[in-house]
């Protein structure tokens, strides 16, 4: 099983794209403070509540799996969400 639970801060307009059949992707950096570890963000599908646009610099909830995209010169550590929960201020 591969199910992660991360809360940080969204610290960028996420990159929003477009499958060839339609479907929304938003790519977004989310920061999370306990080792300064910053982890991109993957969200296929259209979003409950608000807006991410609206919501840089809140503190959301990401609920999804881990994934590893290998790059030149060092791996990536991503995020496929399933649900993002947006914190209460």
């Amino acid at each position: 099983m591969n199910r992660v639970f991360l809360a940080g801060t969204l610290k960028a307009q996420p990159e929003i794209t477009y499958t060839p059949k339609g479907e929304k992707i938003a790519v977004f950096p989310l920061l999370v403070e306990e080792g300064d570890l910053r982890i991109d963000v993957v969200h296929v599908g259209e979003l409950d509540g608000d807006g991410l646009s609206q919501q840089v610099g809140k503190e959301i909830i990401v609920s999804g799996m881990l994934t590893q995209m290998k790059q030149q010169p060092q791996h990536t550590i991503k995020v496929r969400a399933q649900k993002i929960f947006w914190m209460e201020d």
